[in-house]
């Protein structure tokens, strides 16, 4: 008989009495799900080929596909050739696409194209697609401790521009599919992948080109899947059904030949008629479609592991600095929100200061419509303007808008990743919003109108799309192995 302290994992905690090491051990043993032998033996050869999997990462990592810089054109051609290399290599039948073009350093381009590949066409199987991204921003190398180009390998962080967000997930994708097909084993699902280079440029024309592919390509997709993101914390793996919307305005106040009031004090009286100091939105029915929280939701954030609300008291107003985990969690994932920024003055050589600016930014969540909240802002502004007598010229515009997304979490495709998840780390995974907006996620749902599991790959920290990015060691395989256990676990749906 193996005893339960035998064993010593990562979050597993000494106990003292024979009751405790029963209990804990038997929370263990309820949340094991077998691993089968097809299962075994892909996820021994990730085993196996660690070292290859490694250089395969520091190969992408070189490769600086910055979209956003002209002088960068060649290397995202360059990155284009990567990801048919690897399509080639996994005999996957794929298509490039040019989608349009736009505005890169005053000079009129292409948008890098758009690749779609797929792997089997039973119509016994599920058909799953996984969107992927091959870009990265242009690194502040001022910022960053390491080179963001050289794959850099400290205490098993593996740092390099794209390693928790585009590039790594990539090569986790690529690389589980390889082990399918070395170990002569046939994908559980038909797969679809859907490449961009566009993702940190707003995915710019994504929405045009997809729904001329909705008939053909698409037609059969069960569900999309997306490595996006990071864990809530650094233990607990994570599955992430939902996302808030962003509404930014840009109020603009100019000065007036006859006015007899300061642009200043009139911004400063339209910035405090839009929330109060408990940041509560004063909006005339601003939150008029947000759903109300049941009892049963309301649990669902009290489930929520390796969120430390300590961390973030600090910054939080007076009202909310008592807050426990579920109110906070909601305020951040569930309910509307407003930052006003700082007022932005001319800082040209005219030094004109008859006119300033200050961005709004409104959080939204599901239900709430951007057109709808548009013209509800723009109203509140105008009334305020005049109940204030404000004689200086004041606009508002909506300056740029991402939508929110939401998902029911207990759907099939959800299970999957949460059995998967369980079958490799030996964890009930969070499953959690985020506080922030994602433009091809929306993109995706809108006009695919497919199920989607946003599934991350790499635990807190990891700075996906900021200086110093960077993926463990750990996760960088262990998540390849998820993935492979999450297409057997669609393929098991019934």
């Amino acid at each position: 008989m193996i005893y339960p302290h035998a064993y010593r994992m990562e979050h597993s905690e000494t106990k003292t009495t024979n009751s405790v090491y029963g209990e804990h051990y038997a929370v263990k043993e309820n949340i094991k799900i077998e691993i089968g032998g097809k299962l075994l033996k892909v996820l021994q050869y990730i085993d196996s080929n660690r070292t290859q999997f490694y250089n395969n990462l520091a190969d992408i990592v070189k490769i600086r596909s910055v979209t956003g810089k002209l002088c960068h054109r060649n290397e995202v051609c360059k990155m284009i050739n990567f990801a048919e290399d690897w399509l080639k290599r996994l005999e996957m039948k794929y298509e490039c696409f040019n989608i349009g073009h736009y505005l890169l350093d005053g000079k009129k381009v292409k948008i890098p194209s758009v690749i779609l590949a797929s792997l089997g066409n039973d119509p016994g199987k599920k058909t799953v697609c996984a969107y992927l991204h091959l870009d990265v921003p242009d690194p502040d190398l001022e910022k960053w401790k390491t080179d963001p180009w050289t794959l850099t390998n400290k205490n098993n962080i593996l740092y390099g521009n794209g390693t928790s967000c585009g590039k790594g997930p990539a090569m986790m994708w690529f690389h589980a599919i390889q082990a399918f097909k070395d170990c002569n084993l046939p994908l559980p699902v038909n797969l679809k992948l859907l490449i961009e280079l566009m993702n940190h440029e707003n995915s710019l024309g994504l929405s045009s080109f997809l729904p001329t592919r909705l008939q053909d390509f698409f037609s059969t997709v069960y569900n999309v899947v997306l490595s996006e993101s990071e864990w809530i914390g650094f233990k607990h793996p994570c599955v992430i059904y939902g996302c808030v919307g962003v509404l930014h305005f840009e109020i603009a106040i100019s000065k007036t030949e006859n006015s007899k009031t300061d642009i200043r004090a009139d911004m400063e009286v339209i910035a405090k008629s839009l929330v109060d100091k408990d940041e509560n939105i004063l909006i005339k029915e601003f939150n008029e479609f947000v759903e109300e929280i049941t009892p049963d939701e309301e649990k669902n954030y009290e489930k929520i592991k390796d969120f430390n609300p300590d961390e973030i008291r600090d910054s939080l107003p007076d009202s909310k600095k008592s807050w426990g985990q579920e109110k906070l969690l909601m305020s951040l994932w569930r309910l509307p929100s407003v930052h006003v920024h700082e007022t932005m003055e001319c800082v040209c050589e005219k030094e004109d200061f008859s006119k300033i600016k200050k961005i709004i930014t409104f959080k939204i969540v599901p239900r709430q419509v951007v057109e709808i909240l548009e013209k509800r802002v723009k109203a509140h502004v105008e009334n305020v303007v005049k109940q204030a007598n404000i004689e200086n010229l004041v606009t508002c515009e909506l300056i740029d808008a991402k939508r929110p997304w939401f998902e029911n979490f207990k759907l099939p495709c959800y299970n999957a990743a949460r059995r998967a998840i369980i079958q490799i780390y030996k964890e009930d995974p969070n499953m959690i919003r985020e506080p922030i907006a994602r433009e091809a996620v929306t993109i995706l749902d809108r006009i695919l109108q497919r199920n989607i599991v946003v599934l991350p790959l790499a635990r807190r920290g990891s700075n996906p799309g900021h200086e110093n990015e960077n993926i463990s060691s750990r996760n960088y395989y262990e998540g390849t192995k998820v993935i492979a256990a999450y297409l057997f676990q669609l393929g098991d749906i019934q």
